[in-house]
């Protein structure tokens, strides 16, 4: 079972709800359901407010849950993973991300030649900061109407609130590490 399957069955079991009843409220398959909470299903976004709707809960607190003053070690297979209806770009959400309930850093990766979601998306404060860092391949960073190539290990510091997206500019697949500063 995955960390966010957990999370998802915990916040079930505490509302007193069974499978079913999740699957009705989210207007989601029972089966959907069972495969989310066993980790053999990795839900869209969309999905994921679906559920977190039906729990009445924020999306970001399907990822929480960890008491304060404590250390909390994410094995890199344990990390909830995030798809994007109508893209090939998925986010590997990192333990050391969460903070007061929010998703801080992912690590996000991109099919060969395919562009990652757009800033309407992930919705982020004008004057926040954002770092990209290159993980792997070659990219383009689409900030304010200007495309920046940048390779494995160049980073780029932006303001979120300001329309941006990437592309994988390769033939294999891309990484790159999101985090949200402030």
């Amino acid at each position: 079972m995955t960390a966010l399957g957990a999370r998802i069955k915990s916040l079930r079991n505490e509302r007193g709800l069974q499978q079913r009843q999740l699957a009705e409220k989210a207007d989601l398959t029972p089966s959907m359901v069972s495969q989310i909470e066993s980790g053999r299903l990795t839900p869209s976004l969309h999905t994921l407010g679906k559920v977190a709707v039906a729990l009445g809960v924020p999306i970001a607190s399907l990822f929480d849950g960890q008491p304060e003053g404590s250390i909390v070690v994410s094995r890199r297979t344990d990390y909830p993973v995030v798809s994007f209806d109508g893209s090939s770009e998925r986010w590997a959400v990192l333990g050391a991300g969460l903070f007061q309930g929010k998703i801080r850093a992912v690590v996000s990766t991109l099919g060969p030649r395919e562009h990652g979601v757009t800033t309407e998306k992930v919705v982020i404060k004008p004057g926040q900061m954002k770092l990209f860092y290159v993980l792997a391949g070659t990219v383009g960073l689409h900030y304010n109407g200007e495309r920046h190539v940048l390779e494995t290990g160049d980073s780029a510091l932006l303001d979120g609130g300001t329309s941006h997206g990437w592309e994988n500019l390769g033939s294999k697949p891309a990484q790159a590490l999101w985090v949200i500063l402030g």
